[in-house]
């Protein structure tokens, strides 16, 4: 890519602008007609609270790899998302605990996505040669898809994130391997996009490095081939820290894996696809609910403008962007599972990144000057068959179906006969306007997303005043999601998921998306921390090697019951030790007249052992033994026995009840202290990764700016950027 002249770098600053205003006010718009459109599903029950809590702990520098205290949703490490390693989600986490209006906070965050991702697109489509204004219109159309608009931008914040940011690392890639460029803005975006902790990320990142293999060798650029290649090496080496606690802790967890077929949840097939350049076609299969999710842009049929066989003769340089496609449209069209990994779909705004910058590109290389009724014929072809397919398969709105099919023929006719007439200027604005249409058409026939809408609080100050008769570590009994989803009162007691963390208080009844599966079953909770009434006998009940209850086991000193969930007769009535702490119209809380230690503590030990000066921490407890038979003792401490505890002197055991943490003592441990630590599985070569990868790259950067800056400087007329 050539530099630009002074008026090409205002072009671009012009219509990167524009593209960034146009996105803005669109999702703009979202927020006045439904301010909380950023505030469904896992937003505000994972993602707000797992950010509030990581910013509190670094604030606090104390960085963890474990929450104990979460027990079943406490494997930081191994949860992934949690973003331990991201210098972007740490920062999200530290405006979230010095700004008290959660709504703002996600507002920022969101638009600011939304932002970097239009830009990312914008830069990647110009490293094609493109000009500013095929850019601009690209860069719009990136955040028009379906899941965009209505999963990850309401609900999977961390979905989202990778969009973002993947653009960038597609463009940084493309610079080491067009012109040796400083690999700087490639590592530090590809840094940024793996440690985010959402692995669909990390595949398009290895996708988009094949893709750019395939460039260099094509071009026979060998120099090109190891600079990639280089980078993908430090860039795997980042995804080893990232994700090999989770790959070596996934035997204990719940997380499903196996093979699913076609169809079901977040698939689609290729008639949805054919159909999507509709922003209603909302055909059936693609979810539980019916919406537009597989909305790709209306703009689609501009393919069939495309001069053919000046296509077939200069297809090349656009191999790596062909091939990256195809594969993401393999893979989006693919089975519902493959092994952990599930619902397709969640790739579909990559498809739609994908195909918007091949449109733009393909357009201003190889597009026909002066497109045939013929052509125009095709297109429009495509959209009559695309709205009778979606009206055959649903009939949900036939009205919204007649109004996408009669407004992207009028657009795709105007913008034929603005290429016929050499009115290209207006090409751009008139594909602008268009788009945003198709926006507007689409939110007014369905303008709620699928999440749940929890009616969470929105003011920080509300989940800090809940319960203040807790007392140590709480679980709450019971089932709240349907019910705070149909009554906002409720919502302002009852926190959800992640959102415990905004309490202040120690709940076991966190987010997660892996769990530990022997305490999940046993305690039937569920990812969003509801749980069976049942679970409140289970806690009462004894387990067999300890003699003790489950409830003491698990030092649980605070029980959050629901009301509609149980008779006001048990409510009323605690076990011995137990008294009724607080009564609201949702819950009753009990508490131990005896407050017990929490996570991390000493549980139980065997007859004839002894140990005392406890000290629990995040990552370790330890303990001296007073006393223990010649035989040895063991230590039941509360923790989970999660794969990478390690102890000096003695061994682990066999965890009791198959989820706690068991320790086993030689007699001669007798005056010594204990050390119990975790660090998580691989954590030595985890943390190599990490400082290979960082030092590398940092080495690499600073040799590269070094040697551009001995080199003769480029006139401002010539020359590469």
């Amino acid at each position: 890519m050539t530099r630009p002249e002074l008026g090409g770098a205002r072009a671009d600053v012009a219509w990167s602008g524009a593209a960034v205003g146009t996105v803005l006010v669109a999702l703009g718009l979202l927020l006045v007609g439904n301010h909380h459109y950023f505030w469904y599903g896992d937003t505000p029950a994972a993602y707000y609270g797992w950010w509030y809590h990581l910013g509190e702990l670094v604030r606090h520098g104390q960085w963890s790899t474990l929450d104990p205290h979460a027990w079943r949703a406490g494997n930081l490490a191994a949860e992934g998302q949690w973003g331990l390693w991201s210098p972007l989600t740490i920062g999200i986490g530290l405006l979230a605990t010095v700004v008290s209006d959660l709504l703002l906070v996600t507002a920022v965050v969101k638009l600011g996505l939304a932002v970097v991702g239009v830009l990312g697109v914008y830069l990647l489509v110009r490293s094609y040669d493109a000009p500013p204004a095929a850019a601009y219109v690209a860069a719009l159309l990136a955040p028009m898809g379906g899941m965009t608009q209505y999963l990850d931008l309401p609900s999977w914040a961390a979905a989202e994130m990778i969009w973002a940011l993947f653009p960038w690392v597609w463009w940084g890639l493309r610079r080491i391997m067009l012109r040796g460029a400083n690999p700087l803005p490639a590592l530090a975006a590809g840094y940024l996009l793996v440690t985010v902790g959402y692995v669909f990320g990390t595949i398009m990142l290895v996708v988009a490095i094949v893709a750019c293999l395939v460039d260099g060798l094509l071009a026979r650029d060998r120099g090109a081939v190891l600079r990639v290649l280089g980078a993908g090496v430090l860039l795997g080496l980042v995804a080893v820290t990232v994700y090999l606690p989770g790959v070596l802790t996934a035997s204990v967890t719940a997380r499903e894996t196996g093979y699913g077929g076609f169809g079901g949840k977040f698939t689609t097939d290729p008639l949805a696809l054919f159909a999507s350049v509709l922003p209603t076609a909302a055909v059936t299969g693609t979810s539980d609910h019916v919406l537009p999710y597989a909305y790709l842009f209306c703009l689609l049929p501009v393919f069939c403008w495309v001069d053919l066989r000046r296509a077939r003769e200069g297809w090349r340089p656009l191999a790596g962007l062909l091939l990256f496609t195809v594969v993401v449209l393999a893979i989006v069209d693919g089975p519902s599972q493959v092994g952990p990994l599930r619902w397709p779909l969640r790739l579909q705004p990559f498809l739609v990144q994908a195909l918007a910058v091949l449109l733009v590109v393909a357009w201003t290389r190889f597009g026909l000057a002066r497109p045939s009724p013929f052509r125009l014929g095709l297109s429009l072809g495509w959209v009559v068959l695309a709205g009778a397919l979606t009206m055959m398969r649903t009939s949900s709105e036939r009205a919204g179906d007649l109004c996408s099919v009669a407004l992207v023929a009028a657009a795709l006719t105007l913008l034929w006969w603005l290429v016929r007439s050499g009115r290209r200027t207006w090409l751009a604005p008139v594909a602008g306007a268009v788009t945003l249409a198709a926006f507007g058409v689409q939110h007014a026939f369905y303008p709620t997303p699928p999440s749940p809408q929890r009616n969470a609080p929105t003011d920080l100050a509300a989940y800090q005043s809940l319960y203040p008769g807790a007392a140590g570590d709480l679980l709450k009994v019971g089932a709240t999601d349907l019910l705070v989803q149909s009554d906002p009162a409720a919502a302002r007691q009852l926190p959800i998921g992640s959102a415990w963390y905004l309490t202040g208080l120690r709940s076991q009844n966190t987010y997660t998306a892996i769990s530990q599966a022997v305490y999940k079953s046993r305690y039937c909770i569920y990812y969003q921390g509801d749980t069976c009434p049942a679970l409140l006998t289970e806690l009462f009940s004894t387990e067999p090697t300890t003699g003790e209850k489950r409830v003491d086991l698990l030092g649980v000193s605070s029980l959050l019951l629901v009301r509609h969930d149980f008779s006001s007769a048990r409510l009323s009535q605690p076990p011995a030790g137990w008294r009724v702490a607080e009564r609201t119209p949702y819950v009753v809380l009990w508490t131990r007249r005896t407050s017990l230690p929490g996570a991390g503590s000493v549980a139980w030990t065997s007859p004839g052992t002894s140990v005392s000066a406890v000290d629990a921490g995040a990552t370790g407890t330890s303990f001296r033994v007073d006393r223990v038979p010649a035989a040895g003792g063991t230590v039941v401490l509360r923790l989970l026995d999660w794969p990478g505890y390690s102890t000096s002197p003695g061994s682990i055991g066999d965890p009791v009840d198959g989820y706690l943490l068991t320790v086993h003592v030689p007699a001669t441990a007798t005056g010594q202290t204990v050390d119990v630590a975790f660090h998580p599985p691989g954590w030595t070569t985890e943390v190599a990764a990490w400082l290979l990868a960082v030092v590398l790259g940092a080495a690499w950067s600073v040799v590269a700016a070094v040697g551009r800056s001995r080199r003769t400087p480029v006139s401002r007329t010539g020359g590469s950027v």
